[in-house]
Parts: structure tokens; C-alpha cells; sequence
């Protein structure tokens, strides 16, 4: 049954703990002239979960009038295109990520493609993540800072970048509700059963940094998270501290295994952030993008110069 967590804001629950093993929750508010769903899961979330969830408060997919991406990552949009097939919703989502959320292959090279010496996705890997996907659809409202969402209800739009290039926060003005998904992550998630925890993922220091402060000089007395419980004014603002924390813990490894070291590649910064800093189970799409963003924060820092070498 879906959970009121502020007068007519309601959490979802999903499919994502039985198909990815980590929780993951919807937000569907009563905007008066709109119904806003916060997020689309992945592409089974519609008819699997939302689906019912809304039954149980007298509504269906049909009622849904515009959808909020918050970045463009596959538990977060991957159902667009089933909400589309039985409902007239808008979609709306961050300007600066409209060509991730439109175009599968584009997002697979750039997020998942960005490091293949690194990384690289299994042909298994890349089938299971293009279903999660599934077909995309076209962005209707492209928000930028300081947007508000449609609707009667003041739901302001943040910009905090770091987690994804675009990633938003939304504050519901009158519950003083603040939706961060995906950015404030602490030191990370433990997957469900399982004693490897999910790492956190941000592609810029300094982008992810400025967000989280930002979000810090923010008004709110709730903070809602996407793969966890909402929390009070004061957890929130504990967690936030707690994943600016984890930044400066990267960042000080970094600098001690290229100063110990004397060079470092992607590769390796990430299997030590993976296995030294906690169970984040080595070489992974979160370490691996952390690990490139402390490197070029300190190039830019002028405490380390990138070097490129030939294979011949």
C-alpha cells in the first residue's frame, strides 16, 4: 500500500529490490492540475508496480499527466516508454541531459563506454541494461535551475550535477519535502542480502560538491531519497555531510597511491576505491567514474599531469 508522506505526496514501491537488489521508490504528488510521477523505474516498474500501487489510491497510468526524470540513468527513466503507451503524460527531465535520455546508445558509450581500458560491458551486461531501458522516448519539458514543474503546486527545480551531468533535486515548497534521488549517497548502499555494498557515483569533484553544499543551504524538513526512507531535516542534513566526507576520503587516497606510487591509472584508483575504502566489490561503473573524476580534479589542481602511452 502506498505510503502518504506528506499531504497528497505518496511513495511507490517497485520491482527494482527483486530484479537489481537495492530498494528504489516513486513519488506520485497531486499537483492539482497535474499528477506528477517522480521517476519511471525501469521498463518492467510500470505495469509491475506502479501500476497496482496507484490502483490502491483509486488511480491509474492513465491519470499520470507529466513524468519527472530526474537523471538518465536506467532506474530512473527506463519505464518512460510504457508510461507512454497508456497515459498522454509529458515527460520532463534535465535540459542538460536530453541526449542521454533520448538516445540508448549515446548513454551506453558515454557513461558506460567512457573508460574501456577501465571497463568494459560484457555483451550479457549491455542486453540486460538495454532492457532495463527499453525504447526511448522524447523529452516534452527540458528543465533548467530554478525551474518550477507544471502543475499548481510551487515544486522547484535545483540543479545539483555531480552524481549525473544534469542530475536534479525537486523541493515540494509547501510540505517542505526536498527529492534528492540519486545524489546524496553517503558512503554508499549495501545490496539487499549481500555483504558488497553499492558505491557511490558522481562524474565531477567539484560539480558533485557544489551540489550537496547547495542543497545544505536549503530550507526543507524532510529529505527523500530514491533508494532509501525519507529522513528529518537533521538525518538529512547528517547523510548530506556524510557524502561530502566520503569525497574527501577519495580524494586523499588518490593522492596518497599517485605520491606512494608516482603514477596511477583509471584501472587501478579504481579497484582501491572498490576494495580499500569498503565492499564495493573492485572495478565497477561507480569506481571507475569516481576514479577518473579524482584524477582530473587534481590535473586541474596541478598536483598530477595525464599522460597518455601507445600500446605498440
Amino acid at each position: 500500500m502506498p505510503d502518504e508522506i506528506a499531504p497528497a505526496i505518496h511513495r511507490l514501491a517497485t520491482d527494482y529490490p527483486h530484479v537489481c537488489g537495492l530498494p528504489l521508490w516513486l513519488y506520485v504528488i497531486d499537483a492539482g492540475s497535474e499528477v506528477v510521477l517522480l521517476d519511471s523505474g525501469i521498463a518492467s516498474t510500470p505495469e509491475s508496480s506502479t501500476a497496482p500501487e496507484l490502483a490502491a489510491l483509486g488511480m491509474g497510468l492513465s491519470d499520470l499527466t507529466l513524468v519527472v526524470n530526474s537523471h538518465a540513468h536506467p532506474d530512473h527513466m527506463g519505464g518512460n516508454a510504457v508510461l507512454q503507451k497508456h497515459s498522454r503524460a509529458r515527460f520532463a527531465a534535465p535540459a542538460l541531459e536530453a541526449g542521454w535520455l533520448e538516445d540508448n546508445e549515446r548513454l551506453l558509450t558515454e557513461l558506460w563506454g567512457s573508460d574501456p581500458d577501465a571497463m568494459e560491458l560484457s555483451e550479457d551486461e549491455r542486453s540486460e541494461l538495454l532492457g532495463m531501458l527499453d525504447d526511448r522516448v522524447r523529452i516534452d519539458v527540458l528543465l533548467r535551475d530554478g525551474d518550477r514543474l507544471p502543475g499548481d503546486r510551487p515544486l522547484q527545480v535545483i540543479t545539483t550535477s555531480g552524481h549525473s551531468p544534469g542530475h536534479i533535486a525537486v523541493l515540494d515548497e509547501p510540505s517542505r519535502t526536498l527529492f534528492t534521488f540519486d545524489d546524496v549517497q553517503g558512503r554508499g548502499r549495501p545490496f539487499l542480502d549481500s555483504a558488497v555494498w553499492l558505491a557511490p557515483l558522481y562524474t565531477d569533484v567539484i560539480r558533485y560538491t557544489n551540489g550537496l553544499r547547495r542543497l545544505l543551504e536549503l530550507d526543507f524538513d524532510a529529505l527523500v531519497p530514491s533508494h532509501g526512507d525519507p529522513v528529518d531535516a537533521t538525518a538529512g542534513r547528517a547523510l548530506i555531510e556524510a557524502s561530502l566526507a566520503w569525497v574527501n576520503d577519495v580524494d586523499t587516497l588518490t593522492a596518497e597511491l599517485l605520491r606512494t606510487q608516482g603514477s596511477l591509472t583509471v584501472r587501478d584508483l579504481a579497484g582501491a576505491i572498490g576494495t580499500d575504502l569498503g565492499p564495493y566489490g573492485g572495478i565497477n561503473l561507480q569506481t571507475v567514474r569516481m576514479a577518473r573524476a579524482h584524477l582530473e580534479h587534481l590535473a586541474r589542481r596541478g598536483a598530477a599531469e595525464p599522460r597518455w602511452h601507445s600500446r605498440d
